[in-house]
C-alpha cells in the first residue's frame, strides 16, 4: 500500500512538472498549468496539518430569525463550550439570551432543558435506526464535513472545474482566489470561492453554496474563516450561514453566526501516530 501511494505521488509530481514544461513551449497552456499547480499546493498544505479528532473550544452562536424581507425579528445569542471526543459532541451552555421587539430575555435554563431533550430524541432515533439495521444519520442535511468543503485532493477535484479569479486580501493578508464549479449539479457537491494565503497556501476563507439545492431549500449559503494554531492544527474560526427553506406555513428564514476561540486539542487516537508526530515536527520547523 505504501509503495502504491508513493508511486501515485510521484506520478502526480511528474504530471505537474510535465505540464509546467509544456507551458513554456505553449504559452496558451500557462494559465491552466498555474491553476493545476495552485490546486495541488493547496491540497498538499491541507494534508500537511496534523490530524485530530478530539477538541474543545469556546463558541458564541448568534441565530437571527428574519421576515420575508430579511429584516430581523428575533435574535438568539448562546455562549457555550463545545467538546468533541472521538466524534462524540457535547455542549456546555454558559448563557442564552433572546432579543425580540426590543426586549432582552435570559432563558438559559429553558435552553439547557430543551437542548437536553433534543439530544435524547436524537439518541433514541439512532438506537431505533440501529435496531432496524439502517445506516446512522447523525447529522442534518445542511451540515457539512470538511471532506465536502475542500475539493482539492486527487479524488475530489475530478468532480470540479476550477477558475483563478483576481487576487484579494483577507485580514490584510494577500490571497489567491479560486472558484470551484461542480461538473454535475448535485446537492452533495458544494461550489464557490476559496481564498488562499499566498505565502503558505492555507485556506483562509470560503464562500459556498450547494450546486443543487436540497429538497425544500430555496437558498443556502455558508461562509467560513479558518486559522492555523501555533501547534499546526487547522481549525474553524468563524462561520456564517444564510438559510431560506421549508414548505407552506413551515417556512424558515434565518442567518446564523458562530465564532470559535480558546481552542484546546485534546488527547486522541492520533496523538501517538508517528505520521502525526512527523507532521508536527515538520510544521514547527517551517514556522521557525
Amino acid at each position: 500500500m505504501k509503495n502504491s501511494a508513493k508511486k501515485k505521488k510521484k506520478l502526480i509530481s511528474f504530471v505537474l512538472v510535465l505540464g509546467a514544461a509544456t507551458a513554456l513551449h505553449f504559452p496558451g497552456l500557462a494559465q491552466v498549468t498555474e491553476l493545476m499547480l495552485l490546486v495541488e499546493r493547496v491540497s498538499k498544505q491541507l494534508d500537511s496539518h496534523p490530524k485530530y479528532d478530539s477538541w474543545k473550544a469556546s463558541v458564541t452562536s448568534i441565530t437571527t430569525k428574519v421576515d420575508k424581507n430579511w429584516k430581523p425579528q428575533k435574535v438568539t445569542t448562546v455562549k457555550k463550550i463545545i467538546k468533541v471526543f472521538n466524534k462524540e459532541r457535547t455542549e456546555e451552555i454558559i448563557q442564552a439570551l433572546e432579543i425580540e421587539k426590543g426586549k432582552t430575555k435570559d432563558f438559559t435554563e429553558k435552553y439547557i432543558k430543551e437542548a437536553k431533550q433534543q439530544k435524547e430524541k436524537e439518541k433514541k432515533k439512532e438506537r431505533e435506526r440501529k435496531i432496524k439495521g439502517e445506516k446512522e444519520k447523525n447529522r442534518r442535511s445542511l451540515e457539512l464535513t470538511w471532506e465536502e468543503i475542500f475539493p482539492f485532493n486527487e479524488e475530489k477535484r475530478i468532480n470540479y472545474d476550477f477558475l483563478k479569479l483576481e487576487d484579494s486580501y483577507i485580514d490584510e493578508r494577500p490571497a489567491y482566489v479560486l472558484e470551484s464549479r461542480a461538473k454535475i449539479k448535485d446537492e452533495k457537491l458544494y461550489e464557490g470561492k476559496y481564498y488562499i494565503c499566498k505565502d503558505r497556501f492555507d485556506v483562509l476563507k470560503i464562500i459556498l453554496k450547494p450546486s443543487k439545492n436540497p429538497k425544500y431549500v430555496k437558498e443556502f449559503e455558508i461562509e467560513m474563516s479558518f486559522e492555523v494554531l501555533p501547534q499546526g492544527y487547522f481549525v474553524l474560526r468563524k462561520s456564517k450561514a444564510r438559510i431560506d427553506g421549508g414548505i407552506f406555513i413551515k417556512r424558515i428564514r434565518m442567518t446564523t453566526e458562530e465564532e470559535y476561540s480558546n481552542y484546546e486539542i485534546m488527547n486522541s487516537k492520533y496523538t501517538e501516530d508517528p505520521e502525526v508526530q512527523k507532521a508536527l515536527e515538520k510544521f514547527q520547523k517551517v514556522m521557525e
